[in-house]
């Protein structure tokens, strides 16, 4: 097959040339009886000439220009949550509203809470679209009490992977269980007074009996969260008091 594919492909090509060697020789012989047809091939020949050494110069010329990288536009990574009703197609109408801003979701995770499912994602966007406009965008596609943080690029971090390497964090060093879970949760350590306590405050006691407060700004913490802060409670305890 690929030989008489070749064969084909070089009957074309010797065609072609017989054909352009035939016009050529119909050409010159019907100017060669003519006074000025001598000139004529000779301008005709040098203006080919001239054509095809532009056509080249230009080629060479294009091939050496230095390619310059378009520059891409800048981007900002948010942190966003959003309740939303567990029912079929919800997620994809978040989705869809994220794209139609000209969003990427960079991350997704679903979390259960006591008003239903809460998903979070990472949202890059770029840089001429606000946070509002996001908020905008999930609110009408059905999403509720949505909340939208800067974020960086370290925080796209698979969640169990990280709670794994805090856990072993703590076994080794069971002192640094408040730090541990203020990383964990992305919260700040907070002294016992002088905040009361609501969904954006979580209030915790260690194995030993010390307080832990932690507050998050702007974001509630998750019945999830709650529950894989008091398992992290849990494992500091056996290490404190083996069996």
């Amino acid at each position: 097959m690929a030989l008489r594919t070749a064969w084909r492909r070089e009957a074309v090509e010797f065609g072609a040339l017989f054909t352009a060697a035939g016009l050529a020789h119909v050409v010159s012989t019907e100017l060669g009886h003519r006074e000025s047809g001598s000139a004529l091939l000779v301008g005709l020949g040098g203006a080919l000439c001239v054509i095809v050494a532009g056509h080249l110069w230009w080629a060479h010329r294009r091939e050496r220009r230095p390619h310059t990288a378009v520059p891409l536009s800048p981007a900002r990574l948010w942190r966003v949550r959003a309740q939303v009703r567990d029912t079929p197609g919800r997620l994809a109408a978040l989705a869809a509203a994220i794209a139609g801003i000209d969003g990427n979701i960079m991350s997704l995770s679903s979390q259960s809470d006591a008003d239903g499912t809460v998903d979070e994602l990472y949202v890059r966007l770029p840089a001429g679209v606000s946070a509002d406009a996001l908020v905008g965008a999930l609110t009408s596609a059905g999403g509720r009490a949505v909340c939208v943080l800067p974020a960086t690029m370290h925080e796209l971090v698979d969640p169990i992977t990280r709670t794994l390497l805090l856990a072993s964090s703590v076994q080794a060093e069971p002192r640094r269980l408040p730090t541990v879970l203020a990383t964990m949760l992305d919260a700040q350590l907070i002294s016992g007074d002088g905040r009361p306590d609501d969904r954006e405050t979580l209030s915790l006691v260690a194995a030993t009996g010390g307080p832990i407060r932690l507050h998050r700004p702007g974001m509630p913490f998750t019945a999830s969260e709650t529950a894989r802060a008091l398992a992290m409670l849990e494992l500091a305890g056996h290490v404190n008091c083996p069996t």
